[in-house]
């Protein structure tokens, strides 16, 4: 197949959607097919089977909104879209033939980020409106989501037809997350000076969306014996400034590391104990899927697409919403309690969950809606419904 690919920029080092998007190049090229990545940024190589078309930079209050406008433009020069089997997009824009969504849905992060009156802000506008006509079947013949939470949210808030829709789980590379072999966790601890501490990681690169105020708030909240032998671990990008000051106001400063960015991972898993990632609302949240696979308990809630992996009390812990502090500190305060034993019986299974995410599936999945698609699309040329 010849496909145009639409991402806002395509960067195979980066990480979260990144990474799903250079699997998707990578393995599909590997497979025989041609794509040609229509974005602002390429940080690829081009070849004979990958091929670059700039999307130049816009203006205007809203850049989803610019990038679509744009993106649409180049594909309709010269009847360029008619080159193409399929247009496959993945972010908001149409027409396209796939929509692969990874961001948040606007409807539902709207009311839960900002206030009332955001939304009568002409950027929000715009988004929704935009994405509203993205998730339309006269728009696109097809969606591809990454959980439960998000397919329930397309068919629900958008009327999209069910059958239109398709789960294609995210993977993990194994070579990179594994669990701890005997010894190493210790070993670990002690060369990030984290020994004889109850470790909390919390790993994100937007540190107000997924929770960390809330993960501070529920570590101030256990007991003082408790508190003693606990510390959060903050691994990511984020501005720590804000944090730090709400942890001194609650008198957990000492409570807290922030390790910065960082490109081993693996090693910051298996030093901690348990991953607390209180986030307001994740289609997937990949942080967790690579935690269960280093074999780490997680804490999450019940907006995360992730989710999906957690058994309650089983290989981690589920609360609605990050908003229930006291009941994210009463988990923490029990699960501490419980014997090594236990506490190992919960790694196990949550290794146990991330059994069938894999890239291979994830790629096996996504050529087999290719082609359905594909089909479909023929067919209604066919009659002339296209």
């Amino acid at each position: 197949m010849k496909i145009a690919f639409i991402r806002n920029a395509y960067s195979p080092a980066g990480g979260g959607a990144e990474k799903v998007a250079a699997k998707f190049v990578e393995n599909f090229i590997d497979r025989g097919h041609e794509i040609t990545v229509f974005s602002e940024k390429f940080t690829a190589q081009e070849s004979d089977k990958l091929k670059w078309c700039k999307v130049p930079r816009g203006t205007g209050l809203s850049k989803t909104s610019s990038f679509h406008r744009r993106v649409q433009s180049l594909l309709n020069q010269d009847n360029r879209r008619d080159e193409f089997d399929l247009v496959y997009t993945m972010c908001r824009t149409f027409p396209a033939d796939i929509f692969r969504i990874t961001e948040q849905l606007h409807y539902e992060w709207l009311p839960i980020g900002y206030s009332r009156l955001a939304r009568f802000n002409p950027r929000h506008f715009s988004i929704l409106n935009l994405e509203r006509k993205t998730i339309q079947p006269a728009n696109v013949r097809h969606i591809i989501v990454n959980s439960q939470l998000l397919k329930q949210q397309v068919i629900e808030h958008f009327a999209y037809p069910a059958e239109k829709v398709s789960l294609v789980s995210n993977g993990i590379d194994r070579e990179v997350y594994f669990p701890a072999e005997t010894g190493e966790k210790d070993a670990i601890k002690k060369k990030l000076h984290l020994s004889d501490r109850f470790v909390c990681i919390f790993v994100a690169a937007n540190f107000k969306i997924k929770g960390l105020n809330e993960a501070i708030r529920a570590i101030a909240g256990l007991n003082g014996e408790m508190r003693r032998h606990v510390t959060l671990l903050v691994v990511g990008k984020g501005n720590p400034k804000p944090f730090l000051g709400l942890a001194e106001k609650l008198n957990v400063t000492e409570n807290l590391v922030f390790a910065g960015k960082q490109s081993h991972m693996r090693d910051y898993y298996i030093a901690s104990d348990l991953l607390l990632y209180p986030s307001h609302y994740e289609t997937f949240g990949n942080v967790i899927l690579e935690a269960c696979a280093c074999g780490v308990p997680v804490l999450t809630t019940s907006m995360v697409g992730a989710s999906e992996l957690i058994k309650d009390n089983k290989n981690g812990f589920l609360v609605k919403s990050a908003r229930e502090i006291d009941r994210i500190t009463s988990i923490l305060e029990a699960y501490m309690k419980l014997p090594a034993a236990e506490h190992l019986k919960f790694a196990k299974r949550a290794l146990s969950a991330t059994r069938n995410y894999t890239w291979e599936n994830h790629i096996a999945d996504l050529e087999r809606i290719f082609e359905q698609v594909r089909r479909d699309k023929q067919a209604a040329r066919q009659t002339g419904k296209a």
